[in-house]
């Protein structure tokens, strides 16, 4: 591609290309070194990289890490948004920019909006079962890819009508280092405490227990579950009192994700 290098699918040509990055497109998000558009179907994430990143290998390779994950997970047979490119800008082997392409997901929320907008409209307690049982088959795909998401809350799985679910947010995915226990107990802990203020214990644990190996007890891992996630909510509320709350909440809960609390903390 004329003033970059694009990885792109095979049935996917310069020219549709150009022509689709030419669209100003609807503007969905700025900050000081990205913007995201959306271009009909598609969202376009574009990243301005600093001086050290363009030189730094590492810093690289955490760019295109989005694009590897969609391709990766999509061959695994996990649902993500679908992929049409990535394109790197720069000359000499310095990457001055770069611009993931990806599916734009029309009507979808994420699961806790979702079932927050059903629980409104009086969602039977059965309707929510069918839901979980869902939910818990996709993530157990998601966990026999050998890939691990590192943020595996509520808001980064996405659906449109509670039985298909789609993962967002793929630079916290790990493509190695397989999956155990510990990185298992993690999102059990995320997703737990995404839905324990509007589900009881009546329906999350069956819940965890559709996500667990025949290794472990469920009568040991619950109570590792609820202290765990009751620690989480300390921090992010103690992170709270010194930095106040995020502007937008969720209608379900407010709480930012762990990833988030990290990054922020980082940052």
């Amino acid at each position: 591609m004329r003033g970059g290098t694009a990885y792109v699918r095979c049935d996917v040509e310069d020219k549709q290309l150009h022509a689709l990055l030419a669209h100003q497109g609807e503007v969905l998000k700025t900050s000081t070194k990205t913007r995201v558009r959306r271009l009909g179907q598609w969202a376009v994430k574009e990243t301005h990289h600093g001086v050290a990143s363009r030189f730094i290998g590492r810093a690289r390779r955490r760019s295109r890490h989005p694009w590897m994950a969609l391709n990766y997970l999509r061959r695994k047979g996990v649902r993500v948004p679908e992929p049409l490119a990535y394109i790197e800008y720069g000359r000499l082997g310095l990457v001055k920019s770069s611009a993931h392409i990806f599916q734009y997901l029309s009507f979808f929320y994420d699961v806790e909006t979702w079932l927050s907008l059903q629980i409104r409209e009086g969602i039977e307690g059965k309707d929510i079962t069918a839901f979980l049982d869902g939910l818990a088959k996709a993530v157990n795909t998601l966990c026999d890819s050998g890939a691990w998401h590192a943020d595996l809350s509520g808001k980064n799985i996405m659906t449109r009508d509670g039985t298909q679910f789609y993962f967002v947010d793929l630079d916290a995915v790990q493509l190695d280092g397989g999956y155990n226990d510990e990185k298992r107990l993690k999102n059990h802990v995320q997703l737990y405490d995404s839905f324990c203020d509007a589900l009881s214990d009546a329906l999350l644990v069956p819940f965890i227990q559709a996500m667990l190996p025949d290794h472990l007890d469920l009568r040991v891992w619950m109570p590792k579950v609820r202290k765990a996630q009751q620690e989480r909510r300390t921090k992010v509320e103690a992170y709270w009192a010194k930095h106040g709350p995020p502007e937008r909440m969720n209608p379900l809960r407010g709480f930012l994700s762990e990833h988030a609390l990290e990054m922020e903390q980082q940052a």
